[in-house]
């Protein structure tokens, strides 16, 4: 799968056109196409011939716990840091581009499209320099921010440990004070991602620990700067600093990513260097955790980009059975599988899902860039609003991004099983996603509990009145042309908010495991809610491009007119998949409206 399917056409839409996007950040377009086309240079030069290979490969330990990566991983991560990739969102001042956050989402999808496995090394260690220039000391930053933004060297999270899981709380790695920001770090942490690898001469760990006498729980959690190695007089890591990986993950995909467990403090030599104060550790932890969830998200939305291309290309190519239109009718004359409308169906079903969740990450990045130079009450709601699209961004992009490689995967028949072919890798790849960073049980839970209910609903009120708002004042655009499925969107949107009230009522009544039954069937209800409003902003957004070129209003007429013109082609299938969702998939929430409001308490009195 050297040749992979970047969606630029769809991602320049999204930028330019749907959300306009140039004109908020105050980039042009030439400046931004610049950066795309660089990215996606880079991404078939040095990530796609690589995927493969990290697949088949994978990572190897050796007996004094040092690991070596894929071939051509180490190559690839040089040249990501040479381009000055490392640093695209960073301040200028500590060797970064500053470039706008939504301009880092959609280079992210070619990163993650081309080799997620790569992807894994590269965003963390941005997320953790990202983290660092918030949080950390100036001093800090200057010594170990910037060699993380230039991606000379590699940033880890070590949070998890086992026996705990997602109960942060039970954390048992200790932290013994020194002098000054000096601690004694010893503990074990398992499933780190590039915990320790041959591409970086230095790792820095971001561990969660609790200082010696600190309470229980996740209250007294603090964290800390863990270098692999300690700088010298000189400022250059060479001093050991007692950290070794014990082991590394045998995975069932993402095989180019090594997943390790970390030991610290194994001789009593570990010094760690506290990151803001005591008991601030959860937090701050959690400026990594969210930055990578929405990330986590993207993992299955870019994956599922890739399948939905590698699918298309091969449905067209693919002649196999005779066209259903012949009826019982028999030829020997043999069509492309693009032409049989269950083909169809699962192509349009993965296209749908893969250009929502790109608009809902894409939205999600303009929104941070917004909140970034808003002040007072704005930067309030637009905070309100990333934090309850971000465990949607989550759990809704690496699900239906699943799905959506699932279903390319069908497209290719037995072909799709077979490793020659890609896709299955891409199978396996996006399914982890669903997983880590929180699994998307933990997200719902969040979304409902945290994100919804403790602020009585204001936030998703917020957005439902705007949604409201989009679906009266659009309804009679370009003569009524998508009455019908903003009507769909209304009724749905209805839906939703009344599912959050029925929730929120068991919760008041401190019926939390009722409640929490319906979460996760409540976030698939929010995301279908979401896709269905970008794609039909999307829609009416090509609707107009397609008046203006002169397309006939009736869909077969605008569909025979639209052959031949790419761009025409373009927009027409906007308008088309806006109108798959509404009425294929968005009813998908009246299921899911009433799993998540039953009064069934089976789940909860089963014996198992």
């Amino acid at each position: 799968m050297s040749e992979v399917p970047l969606q630029l056409r769809d991602i320049r839409f999204v930028l330019y056109e749907h959300l306009k996007a140039d004109e908020a950040v105050g980039l042009d377009r030439d400046t931004i196409d610049a950066f795309l086309d660089a990215g996606a240079t880079f991404t078939r030069e040095f990530l796609a011939p690589i995927n493969r290979k990290g697949d088949a490969i994978g990572c190897t330990r050796h007996e004094d716990g040092s690991v070596t990566t894929a071939p051509g991983y180490k190559e690839a991560l040089a040249q990501w840091a040479e381009g000055g990739w490392g640093g695209m969102g960073a301040p200028e001042e500590l060797g970064g581009q500053g470039l706008p956050q939504v301009l880092v989402t959609a280079i992210d999808e070619l990163v993650i499209a081309s080799c997620c496995a790569f992807h894994n090394y590269s965003g963390l260690t941005r997320a953790c320099a990202n983290m660092l220039m918030r949080r950390a000391s100036d001093a800090q930053k200057q010594t170990w921010a910037k060699p993380l933004i230039s991606a000379a060297w590699q940033g880890t999270m070590c949070l998890t440990e086992a026996g705990a899981g997602s109960d942060v709380g039970a954390s048992l790695t200790r932290a013994t004070p020194l002098e000054g920001d000096r601690y004694l770090i010893q503990g074990e942490k398992v499933f780190i991602t590039s915990g320790e690898h041959d591409m970086t001469p230095n790792h820095v760990h971001i561990v969660l620990a609790r200082v010696d006498g600190d309470g229980p729980g996740v209250k007294g959690l603090s964290i800390f700067i863990v270098p692999k190695l300690r700088l010298d007089a000189d400022g250059n890591p060479t001093i050991p600093n007692d950290v070794f990986c014990s082991g590394i993950e045998e995975k069932m995909g993402i095989h180019g990513s090594v997943t390790t467990t970390m030991k610290f403090g194994e001789k009593g030599a570990c010094e760690g260097y506290l990151i803001g104060k005591r008991r601030e550790g959860i937090s701050i932890m959690f400026e990594i955790m969210n930055e990578e969830r929405i990330v986590v998200g993207q993992q299955g939305q870019a994956l599922a980009a890739t399948a939905y291309g590698l699918a298309l290309k091969y449905s067209k190519e693919r002649l196999q059975g005779s066209s259903i239109s012949q009826g019982k009718s028999i030829t020997e004359e043999k069509v492309a599988i693009i032409e049989h409308p269950d083909v169809r169906r699962m192509l349009l079903t993965a296209k749908a899902q893969q250009e929502a969740c790109r608009a809902l990450l894409l939205h999600t990045g303009l929104l941070l860039d917004r909140e970034a130079r808003a002040t007072g009450d704005e930067r309030v709601k637009l905070a309100r609003r990333i934090a309850l699209l971000t465990p949607v961004c989550k759990a809704y992009g690496s699900e239906v991004g699943f799905q959506a490689c699932s279903t390319a995967m069908q497209v290719f028949g037995g072909y799709g099983y077979i490793t020659e072919y890609g896709v299955e890798q891409l199978v396996r790849d996006a399914r982890i996603a669903c997983v880590y960073e929180g699994t998307n049980g933990i997200q719902a839970i969040d979304l409902l509990f945290r994100k919804v209910a403790r602020d009585r609903g204001e936030g998703l009120t917020e957005l439902l009145g705007e949604i409201g708002a989009f679906v009266k004042a659009q309804r009679g655009a370009f003569d009524g042309a998508l009455a019908a499925e903003l009507d769909e969107l209304g009724r749905r949107a209805g839906e939703l908010g009344a599912a959050a009230m029925a929730l929120g009522k068991r919760i008041a009544k401190e019926d939390m495991a009722g409640a929490a039954l319906g979460a996760t069937p409540f976030l698939t209800v929010v995301g279908n809610v979401l896709a269905a409003h970008y794609l039909l902003e999307q829609a009416l957004v090509a609707e107009a491009a397609l008046r203006e070129r002169g397309a006939p209003a009736d869909p077969a007429a605008r569909a025979a007119w639209a052959q031949g013109n790419d761009d025409a082609a373009f927009y027409a299938a906007k308008v088309e998949t806006a109108r798959f969702f509404a009425h294929q998939l968005l009813p998908e929430n009246a299921w899911r409206v009433a799993q998540a409001t039953a009064e069934d308490r089976s789940a909860l009195r089963v014996p198992l």
